[in-house]
């Protein structure tokens, strides 16, 4: 049996519209990151078994539940579900997509890169459980600066990364892995 993933990414609006009914998130919660049949579910969620089956069926069905194993007892078939993953992200982007918008404005631009590096950070956390990596760097900060301040800012760290990256292209440091290194700092 393979092992849980740590996160899903939920791109699709069939995935969203299923986990956000709030009876099929009890059931997920129910699991407790096990393998259970519908019948133990329905137990430990005092209610009837067709229910919860209809719910774990269309959780199935999205790829938030995998079914992990069938097992015969008794001339019955048992079937064990598990969570795909232990976390479950909604891809915010699916609310913005406009195809006809031609993306040719300032604003259009720079949500255009922040989808991109939103879309390569989900993409990250799904496929290679970064969070537990100890090069995952991840800083926020809230504070008060002027406009030149943060104009300033933005060219010193700018200088600093660029700097930092032509320096170890000279060294050429031994094995590499590719990292996105994204700054973002804007007025609230």
């Amino acid at each position: 049996m393979m092992g849980m993933k740590e996160v899903i990414v939920l791109h699709e609006l069939e995935q969203i519209k299923a986990v956000s009914n709030s009876y099929r998130i009890q059931v997920i919660k129910a699991f407790d990151g096990d393998l259970a049949t519908a019948k133990t579910i329905a137990d430990k969620m005092g209610e009837p078994h067709a229910k919860v089956n209809y719910h774990i069926k269309e959780l199935l069905n999205v790829g938030v539940l995998e079914l992990v194993e069938e097992k015969v007892r008794l001339g019955i078939v048992e079937k064990f579900y598990k969570p795909s993953a232990k976390i479950f992200i909604v891809d915010r982007n699916i609310l913005n997509r406009d195809e006809d918008c031609p993306g040719d404005s300032l604003d259009a631009s720079c949500m255009g890169i922040f989808e991109g590096v939103s879309k390569e950070f989900y993409k990250a956390i799904e496929n290679e459980n970064i969070l537990n990596d100890e090069t995952f760097l991840i800083k926020h900060k809230d504070c008060y600066l002027t406009k030149e301040e943060a104009g300033l800012l933005h060219e010193q760290v700018q200088r600093y990364i660029e700097n930092f990256i032509d320096q170890r292209n000279e060294n050429g440091y031994g094995e590499t892995r590719r990292y996105s290194i994204s700054t973002l700092a804007f007025p609230k």
